[in-house]
């Protein structure tokens, strides 16, 4: 089975996020974003990613009763 992983650099994972690249290197330190770190460097699984907003998403119409 060959699977295909795409992985962002720290400036593309700002980019996508809309976040600036320092913000994601202080969120990987605090181990608050998945990451996967290639010897020195750290990339960012796009579908993680996607998994990662989808459960930190809140619904806040819905919400208020």
């Amino acid at each position: 089975m060959n699977e295909t992983k795409e992985l962002l650099t720290a400036k593309e994972t700002a980019e996508f996020l809309g976040l600036s690249e320092i913000t994601v290197y202080k969120m990987t330190y605090k181990k608050q974003i998945p990451y996967v770190k290639l010897g020195r460097t750290k990339r960012f699984e796009k579908s993680k990613l996607n998994e990662w907003i989808n459960k930190n998403s809140y619904d806040t119409i819905n919400s208020r009763k």
